[in-house]
């Protein structure tokens, strides 16, 4: 699965279609073995299903807009653009079980940071403004790297908590994966990120450093891990 969706369009719509199908059937089985109302207590489950579904059609329609594999922007206007996560999907295509914990956790974070780079690549082009609000909820971000990197932190808007509540199971499995065990984020304090075109534009070297020091940090543990693996 994962090599047909690194290959061509037509490819990508193979797979596309495949989880789009899947996740309807599996909606349906269990709303029809289950019933409506007694359904909704399942409704963490289904709309799990309903974003796995949903997720590479989405990406391939326009609907979102990836900037780097873990990386996607939803609403995009000229004033305002709004960045997200990767989906459970993206997380199936791009990482492996053995990933857990902290190799994913430093994939994941290089992969937030190549997307704001693209994201800068784009205002420098002139295809964001530079006067547009770059706007995220994230429960992976520590506050002080997004301070860092020159986000401004507020507290989440209804909207948007209300949206990290709909996808807690989501959050929760991801959250998890990336920190190697059973962990439950606190959405209920969560935090809106936000940066103009122009300060992100201003912050590449500093990204750009960022990427390169948890590169290092992954190459490093991969070399002491096979010397230990040559040694036992």
């Amino acid at each position: 699965m994962r090599r047909l969706w690194r290959g061509s369009r037509s490819q990508r719509w193979i797979v596309a279609i495949a989880f789009l199908t899947g996740s309807a059937a599996a909606i349906v089985t269990i709303i029809g073995a289950l019933g409506f109302p007694t359904s909704l207590a399942l409704l963490p489950v289904l709309l799990s299903l309903y974003q796995l579904g949903i997720a590479p059609a989405a990406r391939l329609a326009g609907l979102y807009r990836y900037h780097s594999p873990m990386l996607k922007a939803t609403i995009r206007t000229h004033r305002f653009y709004e960045v997200h996560g990767g989906t459970s999907f993206d997380y199936l295509m791009q990482l492996r079980w053995k990933d857990r914990g902290c190799v994913a956790a430093r994939q994941v974070m290089i992969q937030y940071l190549e997307g704001f780079l693209d994201i800068a690549r784009c205002v420098e082009a002139g295809e964001i403004g530079e006067s547009t609000l770059i706007s995220g909820t994230s429960y992976f971000f520590r506050e002080q790297s997004a301070r860092r990197i020159g986000f401004r932190i507020r507290r989440a808007g209804l909207r948007l908590r209300f949206n990290l509540l709909l996808n807690a199971l989501d959050i929760t499995l991801l959250y998890s994966f990336a920190k190697g065990r059973p962990a439950i984020p606190n959405l209920l304090r969560a935090r809106c990120a936000v940066i103009s075109g122009w300060e992100l534009l201003a912050r590449r070297p500093l990204i750009e450093a960022m990427i390169r020091r948890l590169r290092l940090e992954c190459s490093s543990r991969e070399t002491s891990g096979a010397h230990q693996a040559l040694c036992a």
